[in-house]
């Protein structure tokens, strides 16, 4: 994910493209995400459930979701519940203006 720069005003998902094994439908695992300051390590209430939306997966940003982002420079993380494993991919930055 290259780094993308939003508008603290905007509402919008935050996707993340997500390639898995051939032969597995990644969009009927749970995913969630994390969006922290640059710098930070995701903790439990961090996490935010997430969408699929195609084979990205997606977090709603903004005034009045779950993520209002003030200006600055965060992280992304993406986890994905596969039972055994549950990866949690580091996916790049975004800058909040």
């Amino acid at each position: 994910m290259a780094v993308a720069q939003i508008p603290a005003i905007s509402v919008e998902y935050v996707k993340v493209a997500i390639t898995g094994p051939t032969g597995v439908d990644l969009t009927e695992l749970d995913v969630a995400l994390a969006i922290v300051a640059d710098g930070q390590i995701p903790v439990t209430d961090d996490w935010k459930v997430g969408t699929w939306i195609g084979t990205s997966a997606a977090v709603l940003i903004g005034p009045g979701t779950l993520l209002p982002l003030d200006q600055g420079t965060y992280y992304v993380y993406v986890k994905i519940t596969s039972t055994p494993e549950v990866p949690v991919l580091p996916s790049g930055s975004i800058h909040i203006t």
